[in-house]
């Protein structure tokens, strides 16, 4: 608590470290705001992402509904045609006759959808009455009556390792009034080259894998396929390296499948976030720069200017120089002003004491030469000397020898000079101890002993 205290008192008693607290408050904002922008426009671009490649699927899924609706018409158009109707009801030898009037329905259906590789017509009981291109002869991929028209899974024609995939499309008599009698069959035999075209633009980032996959999730065409011929389970659920949605399409079973590396979630602003970035490194370079030119020109001037004031105790003489013409040359120069005032001032005042204190003692003296003035020496020595004169007229020796020791007291006391000779200074004793001699009625002697080389001794 005391710490607490005493920093405290330090902060607010320090420009210096109140500016350092303060651009350390800008900097933690700074770095806050950077951080809740850059997550928000990550998440925000992520949502973007996801919402544009929603989108897009949306935009794949209706190609293929077209696709699906225009193989409809196409297969109804074929299935329906007065010729491929009635050969479903025609005797084998009728249906000799007929064989080159259905060729020639084959052939417009096949100018009509150049992915068709082969179109078959079965009955109900699953026996071929004719068929058209490849396959002919290998029936395998029919192994049920469909009820509805239903698209199948791809498979491979002696392994030539090129892939094929079914339509099928019930055909039912028409003539008949119980509704749903079937008659037979027609199934298409496609190609899949061309629906990789139903999958353009469909990639939502740079290295987006888009996959159409048949219901046993083999891969029917694809965008940013990396070699891939299925997917498992796991790859249809996103994880940490992929975002991934699976949308359903028209076609019984079959789906897309969009996987999104995680990377790239944020990628298509990664030039704004370095953008971003740079904008804060240079607030922060800005906000130190800022900080070192406060430094620079105004704490560490006003330190010097501290530290020399609290030297012009000692050095009142010293002025600063700074050489600069702002408002701390202005301080300064102003500081050095009001020195010089002050010293000048300081000299006055001393010349002013010394002329007081001369003027006092010229008074003084002239106080003493007064007093010396009104006790004349001489009229005193007259004085005593016409008291010592009566006093032998009288013939009162005593009155007349004490008072010729006093005359003689007063005449060396006043006489003026501090240093005398030995033999003076004895002499002044005796005449003082004739004085205390009368004074104390002979109570007191004075006994002198004195060397008679010292007699001439200053």
């Amino acid at each position: 608590m005391r710490e607490r205290t005493a920093m405290r008192k330090r902060l607010k008693d320090s420009l210096w470290l109140q500016l350092i607290a303060f651009t350390a408050l800008i900097m933690f904002l700074l770095l806050a705001a950077y951080t809740v922008t850059d997550s928000y426009s990550s998440r925000m671009l992520r949502d973007r992402t996801i919402d544009l490649n929603e989108k897009i699927l949306l935009q794949v899924e209706g190609k293929m509904e077209d696709f699906h609706d225009t193989l409809n018409h196409v297969a109804t158009a074929m299935a329906y045609s007065p010729t491929t109707y009635d050969y479903f009801t025609m005797d084998p030898v009728s249906r000799v006759m007929a064989s080159e009037d259905l060729s020639e329905i084959f052939s417009n259906t096949v100018l009509l959808e150049s992915d068709i590789a082969g179109i078959y017509l079965y009955d109900t009981s699953l026996n071929q009455i004719a068929a058209m291109g490849k396959a002919a002869n290998n029936p395998d991929f029919v192994t049920l009556l469909k009820k509805k028209m239903e698209f199948g899974d791809i498979f491979y024609l002696n392994q030539a390792g090129v892939p094929f995939y079914t339509v099928y499309f019930p055909v039912y008599d028409l003539n008949n009034r119980k509704y749903g009698i079937q008659i037979g069959m027609c199934v298409m035999m496609m190609r899949t080259d061309n629906l990789s075209g139903l999958l353009e633009d469909s990639q939502t980032t740079e290295n987006t894998q888009v996959y159409l996959l048949d219901g046993n999730d083999q891969i029917i065409a694809s965008r940013g396929n990396d070699g891939l011929e299925e997917l498992d389970r796991s790859m249809m659920r996103s994880t940490d390296g992929y975002y991934v949605k699976v949308r359903s399409v028209r076609m019984d079973g079959w789906k897309v499948v969009s996987r999104i590396p995680e990377s790239e979630m944020s990628s298509s602003t990664e030039n704004g976030k370095k953008f971003v970035t740079t904008a804060y490194v240079l607030a922060f370079a800005l906000l130190i720069l800022l900080v070192w030119f406060c430094y620079k020109r105004f704490v560490g001037p006003l330190h010097r200017v501290d530290l020399f004031i609290q030297g012009i105790v000692y050095r009142p003489e010293e002025r600063m120089e700074i050489g600069r013409e702002d408002e701390i040359g202005t301080v300064v120069h102003s500081l050095n002003h009001m020195l010089d005032k002050q010293q000048k001032m300081n000299q006055e005042i001393q010349e002013s004491q010394k002329k007081m204190y001369e003027a006092e003692i010229a008074k003084k003296q002239l106080q003493v030469l007064a007093y010396r003035n009104q006790i004349n020496p001489h009229f005193l020595y007259n004085t005593f000397e016409c008291i010592c004169s009566m006093a032998l007229y009288y013939e009162v020796e005593d009155i007349a020898e004490i008072t010729m020791a006093l005359s003689k007291v007063f005449r060396f006391a006043v006489k003026g000079d501090n240093i005398v000779s030995v033999e003076e200074e004895v002499s002044y004793i005796r005449e003082y101890a004739k004085i205390i001699d009368y004074r104390f009625m002979g109570k007191i002697d004075v006994d002198i002993k004195m060397d008679e080389a010292v007699k001439e001794k200053r």
